[in-house]
């Protein structure tokens, strides 16, 4: 077992963007906690920690998290705490500023800001974020390398619509100094999902793991990394070769999702509420949940997915939740 556990909390659904593929339908700040229920929410993540014997990775996101009043306090609170080992935040950094920069790099255990972009093009990304979004955030991203040490890295979810920017994404890296970028698969949730014409084919899927192998040099055969449900890929400090990481599945196994309503997810895209660290602890949601006990158990997953010859594979069970409704049918856009 590893010593990590992550979660992603998503600290307000209010947002200045309205991203076509967005996985909210909720804009609003009507969910939101305030101070006294957001320590409480830290204190129960805490406590299980400490009964765990692990150290916590938090990403706090939105929405947008820079419109949330106690974002910075809530960072407080978290980077003083044993428990917990590295912060990140994932913004669309549109509203960062200077300002915003200088307060932020106090704080010791906040190594990373991650941002997204859809596309390495204007017409490509502001077809989904919005026009001008491509330009405030190029201009954003240099004000954060020149005034911050964060380590920074591009967000990018894949459409059949923007696929095509893939290659592109290395020499914007390089050009912004970027330390890497992470590649993640639609799943047509809220807002999106009426977009669902942008969802991978089987084919897609293959064809886009089979490219990022060329680009980064990787030899091995594509079943070897078939379990793999997003890519990250890092570049070396010194020589810029870009190294291809594969992120494994963390439902069930060492993570989960926190909602602004304090509602627990087993991922964000996973779209089914466990629970609420307002109500239950931590430790009874992780280890009594009927759900993340379901997809641990590979027999208990149908189609293809339960005799599946890959023993660590359980197929993404965000997207056959997102689009069959249940979240134990087969991964359709697994190419085996």
């Amino acid at each position: 077992m590893s010593n990590s556990f992550y979660f992603q909390w998503h600290i307000t659904d209010a947002c200045n963007l309205r991203c076509k593929h967005c996985y909210q339908d909720n804009f609003s700040a009507k969910t939101e906690l305030d101070w006294y229920q957001l320590k409480t929410i830290c204190d129960n993540i805490i406590d299980a920690l400490n009964q765990w014997h692990r150290k916590a990775l938090i990403t706090l996101t939105g929405g947008e998290p820079f419109l949330k009043k106690e974002l910075i306090q809530l960072l407080d609170y978290l980077n003083a705490s044993d428990e917990i080992k590295e912060l990140s935040i994932i913004s669309n950094i549109t509203l960062l500023d200077e300002r915003t920069i200088y307060v932020l790099k106090k704080f010791k255990k906040l190594k990373r800001i991650k941002f997204s972009l859809e596309g390495i093009s204007p017409e490509i990304n502001d077809s989904v974020r919005g026009r001008g979004t491509f330009k405030k955030i190029s201009d954003n991203l240099k004000l954060l390398k020149t005034k911050s040490n964060f380590k920074v890295d591009l967000m990018y979810t894949l459409l059949k619509n923007n696929i095509c920017d893939i290659p592109k994404i290395f020499s914007f890296c390089k050009e912004h100094n970027l330390d890497g970028f992470i590649l993640e698969r639609f799943i047509p949730l809220g807002q999106g999902a009426s977009f669902k014409s942008e969802v991978l084919s089987d084919k897609d899927w293959k064809n886009l793991v089979g490219l990022l192998m060329d680009l980064c040099q990787v030899s091995c055969n594509l079943e070897d990394i078939l379990e793999f449900k997003a890519f990250w890929i890092k570049f070396h400090t010194k020589n810029r070769k870009p190294l291809l990481l594969g992120a494994p599945c963390t439902v069930g196994v060492d993570g989960l999702c926190i909602m602004p309503n304090a509602d627990i997810f087993p991922c964000r895209r996973f779209n089914l509420s466990i629970g609420n660290l307002l109500k239950e602890d931590l430790t009874d949601i992780w280890h009594n949940s009927d759900v993340l006990f379901a997809v641990r158990k590979k027999y208990n997953l149908k189609g293809k997915c339960n005799s599946c010859k890959i023993e660590d594979c359980r197929g993404c069970r965000a997207m056959a939740y997102a689009m069959t409704g249940d979240y134990l049918e087969e991964d359709k856009q697994c190419w085996l």
